[in-house]
């Protein structure tokens, strides 16, 4: 077949990104070489050499062809690189990013083991052209800004939580019994004392006056009881002096918590303002249970729910559905998926927690899971994967959270519930005002089933987008 015009009608362009460079490979609709594999730099001047040689390498093509570009999501490499391709004008490009998971598989069915950036390339062009994935819309700057800040704002509190972790193994080593003086939570008040009296000695050193008149915050002290339980621990202190290596550590932790601590107050409010500009109409605030940093966080990963057909396609990427393992005469146990969204399906789980507690209708579904012998941990997921349903319905029918549909919806599963007496059939609360019968993850399992290894008590998956 001669290069004309005619005898091309798509082109595949795989390209494999690293901090410094980008190779490239493109393919035609036969999967054979358009031009040769080419390296650029991954920089500005690279981009727009990349983007010339694409257009040069389309002339091949008719006018009304494809030409479609992938790369694997690494990081944030990839993002200047994806805008400079979105920005072409000379010739439509359909940019993708694609998902490394999905390329690795893909390389595993194709029984492929070495790997080189130029390999990569050309199974990135390979995958474009058997898989055929679907366009994606753009998205803007100010987007990716927001969706940065939730991002960044996650990290921010697991290294809170690891900081926190490790002041609790250091006073619990330093300061035996410190939680049934203190309780678990790390006041303020407390970190303001051990990030200046890091040991046993430094404490009792202070007059306890003196410890309680110590301010924090906008006119907070920390007290007169603190200051005498703080006395009262380091008194029975199994050693009063420490070596400057645990006081450094101490400190260090205790401050850090407080740094945190305020970066993440700064975040959210500028998560608040972001929120409130990209996202005027949104209704997901109006669950109880969900506030705005909440809601920000869930908007940023969905960024479209048209893009998700059905209810179990957006179950699937929040990653809220058990696997099922069983082999041969082995017991059958589920557990939740690792796959989904990471930081969508953290945030529901957290949602949920606090959905518990604020939102009638989840704490009434959560506590009739408990009363069917669900172990806590397979009810909190089970509630997280029902907001996840109660998200998507709000946002496709952009319509406000109503409490009068959903306690009209218990009242009708109550009453199903009662005339059914086979428990397979039994009618579960949609927290929509629809009453679901027999919802598949409600449903009685068998007597295989381990409360103890499961998230959701489910049988089967559902697909993911």
């Amino acid at each position: 077949m001669s290069d004309t015009p005619a005898s091309h009608t798509a082109m595949y362009v795989g390209i494999d990104v690293s901090n410094l460079t980008l190779a490239v490979d493109f393919l035609d609709q036969h999967g054979r070489s358009m031009r040769p594999r080419a390296t650029y730099p991954n920089d500005p001047a690279g981009w727009t050499a990349l983007r010339t040689a694409i257009v040069s390498a389309a002339r091949l093509l008719h006018p009304g062809a494809r030409v479609v570009c992938g790369m694997e999501a690494t990081a944030n490499m990839h993002k200047r690189l994806e805008q400079a391709l979105r920005a072409e004008t000379r010739r439509a490009l359909e940019v993708h990013v694609l998902n490394p998971r999905s390329v690795k598989h893909f390389a595993k069915a194709l029984l492929k083991d070495a790997k080189t950036d130029r390999m990569d390339s050309h199974l990135i062009a390979l995958y474009l052209l058997r898989m055929q994935p679907r366009a994606q819309a753009p998205t803007s700057q100010l987007f990716e800004e927001f969706r940065g800040a939730t991002r960044t704002r996650r990290r921010l509190v697991e290294e809170r939580t690891h900081a926190k972790n490790r002041l609790h193994k250091l006073l619990r080593y330093h300061l035996p019994g410190y939680r049934t003086v203190l309780g678990r939570s790390l006041s303020k008040g407390l970190l303001m004392v051990l990030s200046q009296f890091q040991s046993p000695q430094a404490i009792l050193d202070c007059p306890a006056d003196q410890l309680a008149a110590l301010s924090y915050g906008r006119g907070h002290r920390v007290g007169t009881a603190l200051a005498q339980k703080l006395h009262h621990l380091a008194a029975q202190a199994p050693q009063a002096a420490l070596s400057r290596v645990s006081q450094l550590e101490v400190r260090i932790t205790a401050r850090r918590i407080i740094e945190l601590q305020e970066i993440i107050a700064e975040m959210d409010e500028a998560i608040a303002e972001l929120l409130a500009s990209l996202f005027p109409d949104q209704v997901l605030t109006t669950i109880p249970g969900l506030g705005e940093v909440s809601t920000a966080a869930i908007l940023a990963e969905v960024i479209d729910i048209r893009r998700f057909p059905t209810k179990e396609q957006f179950i699937g990427y929040c990653g809220l559905y058990p696997i099922v393992w069983e082999s041969g005469e082995a017991k059958r146990f589920y557990r939740m998926s690792f796959k989904g969204n990471r930081m969508l399906k953290m945030t529901l789980l957290v949602a949920s927690a606090a959905a518990r507690q604020y939102n009638p209708a989840i704490a009434i579904f959560y506590e009739r899971l408990r009363r069917r012998g669900k172990s806590k941990k397979a009810a909190g997921g089970a509630i997280a994967r029902k907001l996840a349903e109660l998200v998507f319905t709000l946002l496709r029918r952009q319509e406000p959270w109503s409490p009068e549909k959903a306690m009209r919806g218990i009242a009708k599963s109550e009453a199903m519930r009662s005339e059914g007496s086979d428990s397979e059939n039994t009618g579960i609360p949609c927290l929509t005002g629809v009453t679901l019968a027999g919802d598949e993850h409600l449903r009685p399992f068998s007597r295989s089933w381990n409360p103890r290894t499961s998230i959701v008590p489910l049988e089967g998956t559902h697909g993911q987008p």
